[in-house]
């Protein structure tokens, strides 16, 4: 029987505030959903921290919650509200969500000439670091329920509080 559940991870910037990076994730059965917890979930926590200046401090799947870290990022510019959006749509309804990164990492991304939209792949001139997040977050990450469907991304953007993100 499928299981869905959430996985988070909590972030704190050069303020100490605090800000969460949350999705749906689904497992085939529980057996698969303990597998997942050192496997895709982790893979794609790995991805978002490298895209983030902030610092981990909790990460949260299901059940199970990790203290990650207490310490304060150093970065000057490791602050919440500098994000990235990822907005993406089921690929079964096609209803579109969102969701944030905080205190994005401006040398882990690349956007297209005269834009806030962020390059996906590496043959299109984006980096590394954001086609893993892009894989990962597909791979890993469900429709919210009822729907569960797997999902796209529709792009990435530059987000600050300035616009209202």
């Amino acid at each position: 029987m499928p299981v869905q559940y959430t996985a988070s991870e909590t972030f704190v910037d050069k303020a100490n505030k605090p800000s969460t990076f949350e999705v749906a994730v689904a497992a085939a059965d529980a057996l698969q959903y303990v597998t997942d917890q050192t496997g895709p979930v982790n893979a794609l926590f790995s991805a978002v921290a490298a895209v983030s200046l902030a610092t981990r401090t909790k990460s949260s799947s299901g059940a199970q919650e990790l203290a990650v870290s207490v310490s304060l990022p150093t970065d000057d510019e490791a602050y919440r509200s500098a994000k990235l959006a990822i907005l993406y749509h089921s690929t079964t309804t096609g209803k579109k969500y969102q969701c944030t990164i905080p205190a994005r990492d401006p040398a882990d991304y690349n956007t297209l000439p005269g834009t806030k939209n962020v390059i996906l792949t590496v043959a299109a001139g984006g980096t590394a670091a954001i086609q893993t997040l892009v894989s990962d977050f597909q791979a890993t990450v469900v429709a919210p329920f009822p729907d569960g469907g797997s999902v796209l991304i529709d792009q990435i953007v530059i987000a600050s509080r300035n616009q209202g993100s």
